[in-house]
């Protein structure tokens, strides 16, 4: 083992697995070091009886198959993935059920504005207005993204800089006056983990108007292959991987990092470091609060974590489609009103909104024959469960499991007793797998204060030191993850160059 790397990335999540690619890719020696036995993070699956659970994905946005275009899948190709990687694009983005109706939006903008105006014609143009809207925000914000010399400062200042600060019922609710409208327009808003009233505009225009335009995606050989296709090549590109040994410590000299002290008690030098963690552990614990600017622990108040889900995974002895499944994501809904929907999610009270994730319907052979797998999702934050008594905890969580169960069964009737395996989780069991902070999946929230330009940026405190995680910019979910990772390492590529 070299005494020292070009590069050290602490942690396997999407966001330092990304990293670590990318600067092998480029000729650095890199090590990466992850404490588990297996990488991903949250990008991981689990085996219980004969079925292979994902553990957390939905689907994939930024991946234009046909035209490879997007965000996502130009990076991916660039490292190698796709050459590793099946993926398979979905027909539909979701289907949206509340107790009176039903309505299912095709991928597509044109696609979706046509079947909104089909159901809807007495809002065509609140429709058409307010999707020119999100779509101006979408384009204009990518052109600003890569330095497009044909942005001009009013098409800034109107699709983007005018609503910073926004939330999405702000600019929607103004505009869009039918609240079913609304509500099938922002159904996935557990994706960005805050219904319209507290979800930062420009976050859910960018996040929407990409999963409308280009669809979403699953990989074929699931969350596991996705995260192991990573492992691969960083190893082909000379890159080394350690399991089963995290960082105990980040070594510092002054106001910069100079190595890592892994849990093997070994001190490696690096004057760079990629931090999968996220920043809270990353500061008190790798760190010390004493080496930390007072600042940094200013931005780090000054965000609020995100929200964590209930759930329930299941495996069922019979096809999704003998139970009238027919859509990969389906929001299942009491009502139309999100913003009340996410009140539940401080309370250990049913859920009023559930989305219900089919993936045989991506790929029919992702279970063993005459089986299918589906996993039911509910938004809720972690500190009522905190507050539950220990000996309540098995009793709360298995009753919370069964109401999502008997609400699925308006959409799939016979579900209960086609269950053959079931796993339920809750905010603890993910704060458990990832320390994350209240088991979040999304690391700082989507608030206004989490709005791209105010979130952590890929600089760490210290020099030398650079974040790759939901936490920091662009923020959560798979897609934004390796983004992260990406713009870390291109930061680092670019000091290397310098000299």
């Amino acid at each position: 083992m070299p005494e020292k790397y070009d590069v050290i990335v602490i942690g396997s999540g999407l966001g330092g697995l990304s990293s670590a690619a990318l600067l092998a890719k480029n000729g650095l020696s890199v090590l990466l070091l992850e404490k588990r036995e297996l990488p991903g993070g949250c990008a991981t699956g689990f085996i219980r009886g004969r079925f292979e659970f994902d553990a957390s994905l939905h689907m994939l946005s930024g991946t234009d198959l046909e035209r490879k275009t997007g965000n996502l899948i130009p990076y991916l190709e660039e490292l190698g993935i796709t050459k590793k990687v099946g993926f398979k694009k979905l027909k539909n983005v979701y289907q949206c059920v509340f107790p009176d109706f039903e309505i299912t939006l095709p991928a597509g903008r044109e696609n979706i504005e046509n079947v909104l105006k089909e159901n809807f014609p007495k809002d065509s143009e609140d429709i058409t207005n307010f999707l020119n809207r999100m779509f101006a925000t979408f384009e204009t914000t990518n052109k600003f993204r890569k330095g497009d010399p044909s942005l001009t400062q009013e098409e800034l200042s109107q699709n983007l800089l005018g609503y910073l600060g926004k939330t999405c019922a702000e600019i929607m609710y103004p505009e869009v006056k039918n609240p079913l409208v609304r509500a099938i327009i922002s159904q996935l808003w557990m994706f960005l983990g805050l219904p319209p009233k507290k979800v930062d505009y420009i976050i859910f225009a960018v996040a929407m108007s990409h999963l409308f335009h280009y669809g979403g995606a699953q990989p074929k050989e699931k969350s596991h292959g996705f995260v192991a296709a990573f492992v691969e090549l960083i190893t082909e590109y000379g890159g080394e991987v350690r399991f089963g040994c995290g960082a105990k410590r980040i070594l510092t000299e002054g106001d910069k990092v100079t190595g890592v002290l892994t849990d093997d008690d070994e001190q490696i030098k690096s004057d760079f470091i990629v931090s999968n963690a996220n920043p809270i552990t990353m500061s008190l614990d790798l760190i010390g609060a004493d080496k930390i600017p007072i600042t940094y622990f200013d931005k780090l108040r000054s965000n609020e974590v995100g929200i964590s889900l209930i759930g329930v995974y299941m495996g069922l002895d019979v096809p999704y489609n003998k139970l009238g499944i027919k859509e990969f994501e389906i929001g299942l809904n009491d009502h139309p009103d999100f913003d009340k929907a996410y009140e539940k999610a401080f309370t250990l009270e049913e859920p009023e909104h559930q989305l219900i994730t089919t993936y045989n319907l991506a790929y029919p052979d992702f279970t063993p024959p005459r089986t299918s797998i589906i996993t039911l999702t509910a938004p809720s934050y972690a500190d009522p469960w905190y507050n539950l008594p220990p000996h309540k905890y098995v009793e709360t969580k298995n009753r919370l499991a069964d109401q999502l169960i008997t609400k699925a069964e308006k959409v799939a009737p016979g579900l209960r007793e086609h269950v053959e395996v079931v796993e339920v989780f809750t905010p603890l069991t993910i704060m458990r797998y990832t320390g994350n902070h209240g088991g979040t999946y999304l690391g700082f929230s989507f608030s206004t204060a989490g709005t791209p330009p105010l979130r952590l940026s890929q600089e760490g405190p210290l020099k030398g030191l650079y974040l790759a995680s939901a936490w920091s910019q662009p923020g959560g979910a798979y897609e934004n993850c390796v983004l992260s990772g990406k713009a870390a390492a291109e930061l680092i590529i670019a000091k290397k160059d310098e000299g």
